[in-house]
């Protein structure tokens, strides 16, 4: 399927109203409330991007910015709350994937095996990575959205392939971790925590940065930026620049200096939090 028709499937899907690609994350007050003050980060979209409001078992978990061509997501904005249950006993091969993004209307992501990814795996395959993508590539399938940060279906919903990029396994398991753990810790006191967490990608298209099977883009950084509101009103907000290389530093910023990098970067003028945490 070629990007002008799965447009316009998109458009035809999305206007049944129960697509979870959307032209704006606003269309969805559920996937809206992900954002501080419900405000989407400014200067990240493109025409490469798609916007994704991830839903399984009837309910919406988190929102996703979702390159398509370079199969990764630019970032996903979430909620973090109390992880009661052990990371979810899935294989690989069974991690989810986003139908809508493929053309395929459903309303949910699917696992691999459904009839409905079966019947339509060669727009599945055009539209995001998936498991063959990763296998012996020597990266790691780097949750974005960590799973640790999420309980219940909504921690299950974090295995998705829309939500992974290739990641170095000791960058995953090592600094990257532990600054996971750091948030995790240091902000769940907050009665509101708001965190955005993505990739600075190493190029747009194969032959520019690093590549999986020339599929699927090796982002040079991780990137994760949060808004703790307390209880008494006040606002923290604070940022972290990881480096998916060898010495894989994570070093803290400020959000200001975080979203001057990511404008560089990405050539527009990005806005992390545009409810104004700062």
């Amino acid at each position: 399927m070629d990007s002008l028709r799965q447009v316009l499937v998109l458009l035809v899907l999305c206007s049944g109203g129960f697509c979870e690609v959307l032209q704006s994350f606003t269309d969805v007050p559920d996937c809206q409330k992900f954002f501080y003050e419900g405000q989407e980060p400014l200067g990240l979209a493109s025409n490469g991007t798609a916007n994704i409001c991830q839903r399984l078992q009837g309910a919406y978990h988190y929102a996703t910015l979702y390159h398509r061509l370079a199969r990764v997501p630019i970032y996903s904005a979430y909620i973090l709350e109390v992880s009661t249950t052990p990371r979810p006993d899935l294989s690989s091969s069974n991690w989810y994937l986003e139908p809508m993004l493929g053309g395929v209307p459903q309303q949910e992501m699917l696992q691999p095996s459904s009839n409905a990814m079966q019947l339509n795996m060669e727009d599945v395959l055009e539209s995001q990575a998936v498991n063959d993508d990763y296998r012996n590539s020597g990266y790691s399938r780097g949750h974005v959205n960590p799973s640790g940060h999420h309980s219940s279906t909504s921690q299950v919903s974090t295995f998705t392939y829309t939500n992974m990029a290739p990641q170095d396994s000791t960058f995953n398991s090592g600094t990257w971790n532990q600054y996971e753990m750091f948030l995790r810790e240091k902000i769940l006191a907050c009665q509101r925590n708001h965190v955005l967490s993505g990739v600075i990608i190493s190029g747009s298209h194969p032959g520019e940065g690093k590549w999986l099977r020339n599929r699927v883009n090796v982002p040079t950084f991780y990137w994760s930026a949060f808004c703790c509101v307390r209880s008494d009103g006040t606002r923290w907000a604070e940022g972290r620049l990881g480096r998916n290389l060898s010495p894989f530093d994570v070093v803290t910023k400020g959000i200001p200096e975080l979203e001057a990098i990511l404008s560089k970067e990405y050539g527009g003028q990005v806005s992390l939090f545009s409810g104004g945490c700062q």
